[in-house]
């Protein structure tokens, strides 16, 4: 007990608190709550079994056995359709048989608010005329009443059709206020009626003044949802939307902890964030949770009203996802056109120096000139290396960040009806432009280091090698790792993802090679640095 009156404190005191934050720090806590929300289906799956436990030891003893079902049909009944339903039945039948009209009546209630989180409201209709509550006791009156109440303001809300509409509101009010005679005024049960009365006749500056007096007053998490997320509502037709989206927040939270399927907070803050904050992927993603909840409780009606709003944001998000798949494919043109800028530039320039070259042949004294030449060769080579380096590395991140993009679009799109979306990325087409890559890769550093693979091959002695490299325009994987870092290109990380290896299997594969030279491990890189760009007579 004393452990439940401190969970309920400390709720109340973020629920205080949480005022102040502003909506993106209560959306944070709200993913915390649902990452965390497996912890609370078990606590309860625990309370639910201990209760079953005690079920198997009053089996001959009528009274208590209607107790126990009781206790199991309030832990299911907004968890579980099926199962509450069935322990409601279960009093219903231990009722009959021992002819006490009122466990009967409150049986017939608990079946009625079954059938009404369900959304069967026809058979609601017809059970309620089955229920006599004139030999019962107050305690039943205010149930039936209550009962009453919530199927015609939720038959209200559902058909939304004049006059059929007002006129179920009208009655709902009428049992409200029957509900409200029986109840002890400033009871936090009376709070909350009072209030739903007051938002029902549109008074909603008397209906805020008592869910908030309600919420301080109340000590049950599926009360304080329920009061929550109708002052989120009122919020909402009031335009406060920072308001709605706080309360409404406070209301999913009170869910979660409840382990509470039966809701409408996680669609209510879906709708708001969509419609009134542009907040595309949290609205999915808590619509989503909405629907799993509806779809474990089995609430019909509400996976209508999730199934009106869930299409809307789907359609938003895939045409987000489509826009940013476009920009990559024009920033990863756009960078395919520098680099074939790039490289005739590369050409354009060899040219000129060539020109230049001779031109200083004839001019100046031939040790002069070989040094001046070698010099900005030198001073060029050191600049190019480092930019073809980088470059490809951009190329990379470019593919890495395109494919992310297709993975998780066939993803999201796999259980959708959209196939020719899902066609028209292939894994089989980023390999074939990363193998593209990798040799043109190749092409490049063998025409900048056309000895590189001849003075890499002379760092092992002949047992070390263990094959003969078979093709003088391509390297192997060792080769490549070192021909980056040749380029400048020096931090695993980077390494690894343009290889498309982990950081782990890249420096195993360094570790290897260097293990395998005659060079001592930590002069080998500086040997690989040696390697000239251009190739020497010796």
């Amino acid at each position: 007990m004393n452990k439940a009156v401190f969970l309920i404190f400390s709720w109340l005191v973020f629920a205080f608190s949480i005022q102040s934050q502003n909506l993106d720090s209560a959306l944070n806590v709200l993913d915390s709550y649902l990452g965390d929300s497996e912890r609370y289906i078990k606590e309860m799956e625990s309370k639910i079994s201990s209760l079953h436990n005690s079920v198997t030891k009053h089996f001959s003893q009528p009274d208590k056995l209607i107790q126990d079902y009781t206790e199991l049909y309030d832990e299911y009944k907004s968890y579980k359709y099926d199962s509450a339903f069935y322990y409601a039945s279960k009093t219903k039948e231990i009722a009959a048989i021992s002819g006490d009209v009122n466990e009967v009546a409150k049986s017939s209630l608990r079946l009625m608010f079954c059938y009404l989180s369900s959304g069967l409201f026809k058979e609601s209709f017809d059970l309620s005329n089955e229920i006599d509550i004139s030999k019962c006791d107050t305690e039943t009156c205010l149930m039936f009443y209550k009962t009453m109440a919530r199927l015609y303001y939720d038959m209200a809300d559902y058909n939304r059709v004049e006059p059929f509409r007002e006129n179920y509101i009208r009655k709902g009010l009428y049992f409200s206020k029957m509900a409200l005679s029986l109840l002890m005024p400033e009871s936090s049960e009376y709070l909350s009626s009072i209030a739903l009365y007051n938002l029902k006749l549109k008074d909603y500056p008397t209906a805020i003044e008592n869910f908030n007096k309600a919420l301080k007053n109340n000590k049950n998490y599926r009360e304080i949802a329920i009061n929550a997320s109708s002052l989120g509502y009122i919020y909402t037709l009031t335009n406060e939307y920072d308001k709605a989206a706080i309360k409404i927040i406070d209301a999913a939270i009170a869910d979660i902890q409840s382990s509470t399927k039966e809701t409408v907070a996680l669609r209510l803050l879906a709708t708001l964030l969509y419609e009134k904050k542009q907040d595309i992927d949290r609205a999915y993603k808590y619509i989503k949770v909405a629907l799993d909840d509806a779809s474990v409780y089995n609430a019909r009606h509400r996976k209508i009203e999730i199934g009106q709003i869930l299409p809307i944001i789907e359609k938003e998000r895939i045409t987000t996802v489509e826009e940013q798949r476009n920009l990559l494919i024009w920033l990863f043109s756009s960078v395919f056109v520098l680099f074939v800028l790039f490289l005739l530039s590369t050409i354009i320039i060899n040219k000129q120096l060539k020109k230049i070259k001779i031109a200083r042949q004839t001019i100046e004294e031939q040790n002069t000139k070989l040094l001046i030449i070698n010099t900005k060769l030198t001073e060029t080579n050191s600049i190019k290396d480092k930019y073809i380096g980088n470059f490809f590395y951009n190329i990379y991140q470019n593919i890495s960040n395109l494919e992310h993009i297709y993975r998780l679009v066939n993803k999201k799109l796999s259980t959708k009806s959209f196939d020719d979306l899902a066609k028209s990325f292939k894994q089989s087409d980023l390999e074939h432009e990363r193998e593209n890559m990798y040799k043109s890769f190749d092409e490049t550093f063998l025409k900048l280091f056309p000895n590189f693979i001849e003075e890499y091959e002379k760092l092992f002695t002949g047992e070390e090698l263990e094959q003969s490299h078979k093709h003088s325009n391509t390297l192997n994987i060792e080769m490549r790792i070192f021909a980056l870092i040749r380029l400048g290109v020096y931090e695993s990380e980077k390494i690894s993802k343009f290889l498309n290896y982990s950081v782990h299997t890249i420096n195993t594969y360094k570790t290897k090679v260097k293990n395998k030279s005659w060079v001592q491990n930590e002069q080998f890189e500086h040997k690989i640095m040696e390697i000239k760009s251009v190739k020497t007579d010796s």
